[in-house]
């Protein structure tokens, strides 16, 4: 049997085994010369052909609509039965049945895509045959081509091409980390969804492994080696991103011809446009990868969409000399009195509230209340206030974009994992009715920044900052990517912008407060916090992070003190189980087991509240119910991994609580993920420590609590720790102790 991909007939479109040198329907050369002789009709489409009649069910199926329709398949808006889902539904046309070679290069494709996971990528469900018919379905996306945005809109701007550059070499990455060439990259195989995701599909012509002969792609797109006979390569996918960029930037092709033979002499003359000269306002880092990617050589292209990630990446930071349309500014530090006017320039359809509408007095009642969110029930009481302003006024982007707020400041409180969809949803829709507001962006970077995405997060501030370059809260949620990146030198200067541009907002000295407590600096933290209650002696959060810095530090008096403070600002579960930790410290188990399951009631998902409650257990001498809630606290934990897979501190308490319930083999991995994340997080460095001694790993946990001591863990902290008793009697302790204070 013929190996190889089967190819395309340039004049009937009919499919034709690998290895045929005519096609079996027309009789059409399809040796490279007589590719060359059928002109390519469109050059970014496939031929057309007639319709095949609609359908309306497929198996389990309904379909919704046709969406689209080629040469050798068509494609549905898909209603899946089973799983109550939407789908993007691919048939392969009735005359090609269930059997035979046809048939098995769909089945290729649904494997080649189901073996890719990645975030820009469309995923595959499942690919079966019913009614004769073989197909598969995957993903639906709501969105458009960049292709038809290019149509519709003209050139992209250097900033949003590189981003969009970025997430294509990263699909591309993982295609080829797959063991795949994907060899169809081109603007009609990606979609930007309405959220801003763009994602890469239509894998019909992708190979594994050796399979890399035959003539197949869309020709503006293909490499001049393909034209010579060469096999595709990582090289020439890499070259099709480089043109889908040049088309990006400039809505030309850097080919300059219509047919496959003109294509093929002008890569032979060298003849290709100059992106120099076609924008010669770009940065010139972005012009120099697309450059690059474009070599004619292959051997001086970027080796890996990994090269080419790193060098858009670096064009990014400077910023295009064209001047923008629109500026936007203090989406966050807007004074009340201010608002009105400023959401009427801003808002699709907020010329109502010349009008006075309750719907917009709604969302400035929501947006005060957002502005107080540390006061009880004020998230909840926003949510359902911008519910309501969206309900009356669905265009209102500003409405989605404060909704998606409150929910990321939900998700930091709660640790819901269903607030995540919730939030990525609402500013899906404001940046689908306003592609260039601020808000959005800024909030999906705080979000993606708390579930360990920060690739996404990075992505979303730069885009936000780039639209208010003068966003006090994008600075400071850029601060705290940095954190989370290890950029600790970098943090504290962007936190002082942030500062500069709104000096009276009490979150900037809260957050440095919060970074100098995971670096151990606990005067330093405790300097910041009091800054922030003075900006705001209302605030329960600030009175808490006193009573934790209070704590570490071993003053219980004045950290029980400041929890009570807390509690008598707001009474919500994790400000009572704080001061239950103090209890529990001073030896009162019984008042501290009450407050922590007064606090699992109300927070019945928070997985540290259920770790206090276990550990009380333990402390009154009831082993049953210790295991029991470290069990409940594990199932919490494990949840929230699967949408933050990346904190630090998530992983190492949950490695702790594996090691306390023996389960040494989901311990450790999770607790060397933890210090491999935060390897300056004393905090962490402790729990990696707790959970090697509760392994009974001795020399491991000395190993890790002398660089917790190295960076500031608090040694009498250390001492009232039971389960750490047997290794501060250790006598290796005292020389790691003596060099760690």
């Amino acid at each position: 049997m013929p190996t190889g991909p089967s190819i395309d007939c340039p004049r009937c479109g009919k499919s034709n085994l690998p290895g045929f040198t005519r096609c079996s329907t027309c009789g059409t050369s399809l040796s490279l010369a007589g590719l060359e002789e059928a002109e390519t009709r469109a050059l970014d489409r496939p031929a057309p052909s007639a319709p095949a009649p609609a359908l309306t069910s497929w198996g389990p199926f309904r379909l919704l609509e046709r969406v689209g329709q080629g040469s050798f398949g068509e494609v549905y808006r898909a209603f899946d039965t089973t799983l109550e889902r939407e789908v993007a539904l691919k048939l392969l046309l009735p005359r090609y049945g269930s059997q035979g070679d046809d048939a098995m290069a769909v089945l290729r494709e649904a494997r080649s895509m189901a073996r890719v996971r990645h975030p820009n990528v469309v995923p595959v469900y499942g690919v079966d045959s019913f009614d004769s018919r073989v197909g598969f379905w995957s993903d639906f996306v709501h969105g458009k081509t960049l292709s038809a945005l290019l149509s519709a809109q003209g050139r992209f701007s250097p900033q949003e091409a590189a981003l969009i550059g970025i997430d294509l070499a990263k699909a591309v990455n993982a295609v080829h980390a797959a063991g795949l060439l994907h060899r169809d990259i081109k603007a009609s195989n990606v979609m930007r969804e309405e959220g801003g995701r763009i994602l890469l599909m239509d894998f019909g012509l992708s190979l594994a492994g050796g399979q890399r002969h035959g003539f197949a792609g869309s020709p503006p797109y293909m490499a001049p080696e393909l034209f010579a006979g060469q096999p595709a390569s990582v090289e020439s996918d890499i070259y099709a991103l480089g043109v889908l960029l040049y088309q990006l930037l400039t809505a030309k092709y850097p080919i300059d011809a219509t047919t496959i033979s003109a294509i093929r002499a002008a890569h032979e003359a060298g003849a290709r446009r100059s992106l120099y000269d076609e924008r010669p306002d770009l940065p010139k880092p972005l012009a120099q990868a697309v450059e690059t990617a474009l070599a004619s050589d292959p051997g001086n292209r970027f080796q890996s969409a990994g090269q080419m990630i790193a060098a858009l990446s670096e064009s990014i930071a400077v910023r295009a000399q064209e001047p923008r349309r629109r500026a936007f500014r203090a989406w966050m530090a807007v004074p009340i009195a201010a608002a009105l006017a400023w959401i009427v320039w801003l808002a699709p359809g907020s010329r109502q509230l010349l009008r006075g509408s309750n719907p917009h007095l709604d969302y400035i009642k929501g947006q005060n209340l957002l502005d107080h969110y540390y006061q009880p029930h004020s998230m909840e009481n926003a949510i359902q206030l911008f519910e309501r302003t969206i309900g009356e006024d669905p265009r209102f982007a500003l409405a989605y974009a404060s909704l998606c707020r409150a929910y990321v400041l939900e998700y930091h409180d709660r640790e819901d994992p269903s607030l995540v969809q919730k939030a990525q949803d609402a500013c899906g829709k404001a940046l689908a009715l306003d592609r260039e507001l601020p808000a959005p962006h800024i909030t999906l970077g705080m979000l993606y920044t708390q579930t360990g995405k920060t690739d996404l997060a990075a992505q979303e501030l730069r885009l936000g900052l780039g639209l208010d370059s003068k966003n006090a809260e994008a600075w400071a949620a850029l601060a705290e990517l940095y954190a989370r990146q290890g950029r600790n030198q970098d943090i504290e200067p962007t936190l002082q912008k942030a500062a500069d541009l709104a000096p009276m907002d009490w979150r900037w000295p809260n957050q440095l407060g919060t970074y100098d407590l995971t670096q151990g600096k606990l005067p330093e933290a405790a300097t910041q916090y009091e800054k922030a209650a003075a900006l705001t002696p209302d605030n329960a959060r600030v009175w808490n992070n006193i009573g934790i810095v209070n704590r570490r530090q071993n003053r219980l008096a004045e950290a029980e003190a400041a929890y009570r403070k807390a509690v008598a600002l707001d009474s919500g579960g994790i400000y009572l189980s704080n001061l239950g930790l103090v209890l529990e410290l001073e030896g009162n188990y019984q008042g501290a087991a009450e407050l922590y399951r007064k606090s699992a009631d109300l927070n019945p998902a928070d997985y540290l509240v259920r770790a206090n409650l276990a550990s009380v257990y333990e402390r009154l001498g009831d082993a049953s119910k210790a295991r029991a809630a470290y069990l409940e606290a594990i199932s919490l934990a494990e949840k929230l991994r699967e949408k933050s897979p990346n904190d630090a501190t998530l992983l190492s308490h949950l490695g702790s609580y594996y090691a306390t319930v023996q389960m040494p083999e989901k311990s450790e991995p999770l607790l060397r993920q933890a210090a491999a994340l935060a390897p300056e997080d004393p905090q962490v460095l402790y729990r990696v420590a707790e959970g090697y001694e509760l392994m009974h790993r001795r020399d491991e946990a000395l190993r890790w609590i002398a660089r917790a001591l190295a960076r500031k863990y608090s040694l009498e902290a250390l001492r009232k720790a039971p389960e750490m008793a047997g290794l501060i009697a250790d006598p290796r302790f005292a020389t790691i102790s003596n060099a760690g204070q």
